[in-house]
């Protein structure tokens, strides 16, 4: 006979629906493959009389979580109600209840991650995550469990699904930023307020968790140096094509000597990198490891039904009693590890992509150059567009890409070219790819 599960689902939106039909049309399968039957015993929302995709038992649904936590038959509490400071309260207060907690809530985790983890130690519970980074994808127990033999020295990431479709549907249709957002949103992969997402806070809180795992060090978000893709141009991803490169949304977290860098930044990837094949709403992540080498994750890295999945593979790992004795025994989550030394800021060697807008006059290239030059900086390619009109006067979108050099000459070379006689704006700047297992870039 199948051991009974009391669960308590906080927050019923596109992910807990999803959940719930799970458990509810799925019972006997999830019985017989696990031994464990799962009833929803409290679905708690803030508005229970809202109509719902999915038919919920009688009696379940309700506003208010106390009932939930006084309920001893509730084992497991899964927390899918979003945001900090409300769920932080919740999820303690479950834990502080005797019950252990799944959550797919990536920004508690980046933000409180490090509380929530030894409050759940002090209690004797356990907290599982999966959901919380890159949806259905089985990353985070590949990393902390698949990997613990290895010395991560960098992962990769494309982490997230709203702005990669966005800049998979630029390229291919030929479209705008606004036109292939706005398409985005229509199909669901883009809320109507896009801002977290093509801003890079998404990716940031996703790799803060996922290199506080993967290094086993206690990473902080605020640590995480992110720009997001709303500068990004038709043109710039049509030149990254003809010089080989696709523009992916690229969460890093790489180890150096001196630190560890962490960026969220838009990065030309070469075409040769498995990276540069993830188009529209995927998420992918490359980790490289110092035994097992390269090792890529790829698959939906958001929506209901995938990251429903991963939520119900935490429910079976905690009601088995796996997630506990991993989550005692493996120390390294951030309420157990120490905090890394960082790289500083500006660092980083690689080559760059530069898009420069130059009034058509006479020297302005050679002016360029000259700038490129006094911070040490080597130009590998250089190419003067057909200029367009802009507003009556002809402007000349001039790309460079360099030699490897450090990203703080280069800032400082941008900041220069503002001021430089034919320089109409501010130029864009994408830092390429470099592989650390020296594969392409």
């Amino acid at each position: 006979m199948a051991a009974r599960i009391g669960i308590g689902l906080v927050g019923c939106g596109v992910v807990g629906e999803a959940l719930a039909r799970m458990l509810l049309e799925q019972r006997a399968e999830i019985a017989a493959r696990t031994g464990l039957e799962f009833e929803l015993r409290h679905v708690v929302v803030r508005d229970p009389a809202k109509r719902r995709g999915v038919q919920l038992p009688g009696g379940v649904v309700g506003p208010d979580t106390a009932a939930m936590l006084a309920d001893r038959d509730v084992r497991i509490v899964v927390e899918l109600m979003g945001g900090t400071d409300r769920a932080r309260e919740m999820v303690l207060s479950a834990l502080s209840s005797g019950k252990d907690v799944v959550t797919a809530n990536k920004a508690l985790l980046a933000v409180h991650g490090r509380e929530v983890f030894a409050a759940a130690r002090a209690a004797g519970r356990c907290v599982a995550f999966e959901a919380a980074v890159a949806g259905g994808i089985p990353l985070i127990e590949s990393v902390r469990r698949g990997l613990i033999g290895n010395d991560i020295e960098a992962a990769y990431g494309i982490l997230n699904g709203t702005c990669n479709y966005i800049l998979t549907r630029m390229l291919d249709n030929n479209a705008s930023y606004a036109h292939a957002l706005a398409e985005a949103q229509r199909l669901g992969y883009a809320e109507a307020d896009p801002t977290l997402d093509v801003d890079g806070t998404d990716s940031a809180h996703k790799l803060t968790i996922l290199a506080s795992i993967a290094m086993r060090r206690s990473c902080e978000l605020a640590r995480v140096r992110v720009s997001g893709i709303a500068g990004i141009e038709l043109i710039d991803l049509a030149s990254g094509r003809e010089l080989g490169y696709v523009c992916k949304l690229l969460a890093t977290a790489r180890q150096y000597e001196d630190g560890l860098d962490l960026t969220v930044e838009p990065t030309f990837v070469p075409k040769e990198h498995p990276l540069a094949a993830v188009a529209g709403p995927f998420n992918a992540v490359s980790v490289y490891g110092s035994a097992a080498g390269h090792t890529f994750y790829y698959g939906r890295g958001a929506g209901g039904a995938p990251t429903a999945s991963a939520v119900l593979s935490d429910m079976i790992e905690v009601a088995s009693g796996n997630a506990g004795r991993v989550f005692a025994q493996l120390a390294v989550l951030p309420d157990q590890t120490p905090p890394p030394a960082y790289r500083p800021a500006g660092e980083t060697v690689a080559r760059h992509y530069l898009r420069i807008g130059l009034a058509d006059r006479p020297g302005g290239i050679g002016r360029i150059a000259s700038t490129l030059g006094a911070e040490g900086i080597s130009i590998a390619t250089i190419t003067q567009h057909e200029p367009p009109r802009n507003g009556g006067v002809h402007v000349v979108p001039v790309i460079v890409t360099t030699h490897p050099v450090k990203r703080c000459a280069v800032d400082r070379a941008i900041r220069s070219m503002t001021a430089v006689d034919g320089v109409v704006s501010r130029p864009v700047c994408i830092p390429v790819f470099s592989d650390p297992g020296g594969g392409a870039g």
